[in-house]
């Protein structure tokens, strides 16, 4: 029976194939060579296959047994697996987080603090929402998500006291236009009369009201950050976005920074906050995805890390 198979077998075959011999195998697992030959032997005989070609000095994988290692391998690492992750429970350790980021963060950041969460949290499941402007928050505020990365207007949306917020960092917003922009040809500070002679395209989202900060008489709604990228590439409007969005299309001169004589340059930036419930204390992964913010966030993008 199938059932008799035990994990010490995929051990010791493991063993055999990695060291290259049953001697080296016995060496590495500190048994003797014929317990390892008895292991193998029972395996063989439980799944009715002939694991490795005897015929020659060193043994050889046959096909069956190349195949039966790749299955043995992925089992001892789903074992492995399942004890790292048990360990956590024990401790106290989520064995999901969910976390909400929103769309006007660096993405390339988030990206690399995920790697390094996974090396730090090893078993610790992750489901990640990227979301529209005011989207993070409202995940939060409903406990969707555990945590989440947040932009200052969309916590407005949220009633006062619900939410814990940490400054982890502050983004750059520019006004830019493409490179034959009417606009770019009066070579100025852009006064409000400037401004309402032209389309301007600005974020919209099913999570909060209509955008307040709109500097032009037509308003086209927008609700995801790169399609609205994309439409100002090709003339249809001008509009505010993140630095980092455009950071190589400002290099590539296919945008150009616009001078907002209506905008003082405090205006002109987003303060980021991490986010948890006030109810509710994050776990210890949460916790450290928390701290770790604000490492991840404190240098801008270089140019050429957004996709």
């Amino acid at each position: 029976m199938l059932d008799a198979l035990t994990l010490d077998q995929l051990r010791v075959l493991a063993a055999i194939a990695e060291s290259g011999s049953f001697t080296a195998a016995a060496r590495r697992l500190n048994r003797t060579q014929s317990a390892v030959s008895h292991a193998v032997t029972t395996l063989e005989n439980e799944l009715r296959l002939t694991l490795f070609d005897r015929s020659e000095r060193k043994p050889r994988l046959t096909e069956a047994g190349r195949s039966v290692l790749a299955d043995a391998r992925l089992a001892l690492a789903r074992i492995d697996q399942l004890k790292m992750r048990a360990r956590g429970l024990s401790s106290g350790v989520e064995s999901e987080i969910r976390l909400a980021v929103t769309v006007l963060a660096p993405l390339s950041p988030i990206i690399q603090l995920l790697d390094r969460f996974r090396s730090a949290f090893p078993g610790v499941g992750v489901e990640l929402f990227v979301e529209e402007i005011g989207g993070a928050a409202l995940l939060v505020h409903e406990r969707v998500c555990q945590i989440g990365l947040s932009g200052t207007p969309s916590l407005r949306l949220v009633p006062a006291g619900d939410l814990v917020t940490i400054p982890v960092g502050s983004i750059d917003i520019v006004a830019v236009a493409c490179a034959d922009h009417p606009l770019l040809a009066l070579g100025r500070p852009l006064t409000q009369e400037d401004l309402n002679e032209h389309l301007q395209l600005v974020p919209t989202s099913r999570a909060r009201p209509a955008y307040p900060n709109t500097l032009a008489r037509e308003v086209w709604r927008v609700s995801d950050l790169f399609m609205r990228r994309d439409m100002m590439l090709r003339g249809i409007g001008w509009g505010t976005v993140p630095r980092h969005v455009v950071i190589d299309d400002l290099v590539a001169r296919r945008f150009v920074e616009l001078e907002l004589a209506t905008r003082p340059p405090e205006l002109m930036r987003a303060d980021l906050f991490a986010i948890h419930r006030a109810d509710s204390s994050p776990g210890p992964a949460a916790r450290w995805l928390i701290t770790e913010m604000p490492v991840a966030l404190r240098s801008p993008a270089k140019r050429g890390e957004i996709e």
